[in-house]
């Protein structure tokens, strides 16, 4: 058995170690932050930039269940506009990128009219196979999410004094998981490698392709349902892409 000084001294023993190590966790944490903030605001070539161009989808099964029930067909060609950025570090490549295609809306002499609208986020990686002067050629691998919406309305207004006439219609959601596959090239201008493009123009191209690799179920008017047809947002695409390097950096830095 302790006595009561030994007992004394293992506690002021153990509170000095317990308070030594918590010193020791507590400069380890704050060297590692230290670190990643380091590594954070180390300059990169980096843009943002925002994007537009060209998506063809494949809206079979979707079309053969409309025309089945005699609403118009769903056009397959849409245009996109997005907003997007990518940071490369050493020669690997990290960038982002949100895409929303316009409406269109299919209105003819049927009962019904319809209309596609759709938005996907994807997280792309990349490796840079090629840099000079400039140009930076990289292939891209991305996965993210996609939400299709179908728009289906009664074609009964004729005039504005239809405006409070009842109208059918329903707004039915799908959710996919999408996988990318791409190429990128980019070119900033007057690119100088000491200040890793900073503030210059940046003009770049896309094209590649959109997997759908799983979905959820159709929710009709927020109801979700468990048939409908196996669609999604899959498809190619080609798109430009215009922006400013450095912001990528700038953004960061003031999150931090």
């Amino acid at each position: 058995m302790f006595t009561a000084s030994q007992k004394k001294s293992l506690l002021i023993t153990l509170t000095f170690g317990l308070l030594f190590c918590s010193s020791l966790m507590a400069f380890a944490q704050e060297k590692e932050i230290e670190e990643i903030e380091k590594f954070i605001k180390k300059k990169r070539v980096n843009a943002a930039y925002i994007m537009a161009g060209q998506n063809i989808m494949s809206f079979n099964n979707l079309n053969d269940f409309l025309i089945q029930r005699d609403f118009p067909a769903v056009s397959e060609n849409y245009l996109a506009f997005g907003i997007g950025g990518h940071v490369i570090h050493d020669k690997f490549v990290v960038g982002i990128e949100i895409q929303r295609f316009f409406e269109k809306k299919r209105i003819t002499a049927k009962e019904f009219n319809t209309s596609i609208l759709g938005t996907y986020s994807l997280l792309n990686v990349g490796y840079l196979l090629y840099s000079k002067k400039g140009l930076m050629i990289y292939p891209l691998f991305g996965i993210g999410l996609g939400r299709l919406k179908l728009r289906i309305r009664e074609n009964n207004i004729r005039s504005f004094e239809d405006i409070n006439s009842y109208q059918r219609g329903s707004d039915s959601k799908i959710t996919s998981f999408l996988t990318n596959i791409g190429f990128a090239l980019d070119y900033f201008f007057n690119f100088k490698e000491k200040k890793r493009g900073k503030n210059k123009l940046v003009v770049g191209l896309r094209l590649g392709y959109i997997y759908t690799a799983t979905r959820s179920g159709w929710s009709v008017n927020h109801i979700h349902v468990d048939d409908g047809p196996v669609t999604g947002l899959g498809g190619p695409y080609v798109r430009m892409v215009i922006g400013l390097g450095g912001w990528v950096e700038k953004l960061i830095k003031k999150v931090i």
